[in-house]
């Protein structure tokens, strides 16, 4: 699998434990399964929101948008996020910046895979209870 990477802020990335995360979380779903390209766009708030607006016609920033091609596709999905919104809500919810991106990261790859918000409540959806336990493994434990 490839993993691209574009940040288009002047916000200083990690971008060798983005691809590791990630990595490591459609290895935990999928095994050693060959799968193609996921693009991944680091963004601003402005940005995100014209994004939200052409294909989800939401007039607002989110935190993070995901686009499931297929896991067949050449490219398997494009994953956006708006860095303003994860400095925002790493103070919101008092994480560090990286924590909050970590994250959002990992729900946004959940959601390429297959991952849905529909048929659970919010408190125990499983995506939720996903992206709980792969932020333990992957980031607070390494």
């Amino acid at each position: 699998m490839e993993i691209l990477i574009q940040n288009k802020t002047l916000k200083k990335i990690e971008e060798s434990k983005i691809t590791s995360i990630v990595d490591k979380v459609i290895s935990a779903e999928l095994g050693d399964r060959d799968i193609g390209t996921l693009n991944i766009l680091l963004t601003d708030d402005s940005e995100i929101e014209r994004i939200n607006k052409e294909f989800r016609h939401k007039n607002e920033p989110t935190d993070v948008l995901s686009f499931q091609y297929g896991l067949e596709e050449e490219t398997i999905g494009d994953i956006v996020i708006s860095l303003d919104r994860i400095s925002e809500q790493a103070a919101e919810f008092d994480n560090s910046f990286e924590e909050e991106l970590y994250y959002i990261l990992i729900h946004g790859v959940l959601h390429v895979i297959g991952y849905t918000h529909h048929g659970y409540d919010d408190e125990g959806e499983e995506i939720f209870d996903l992206q709980r336990d792969y932020y333990t493994r992957f980031v607070e434990e390494g």
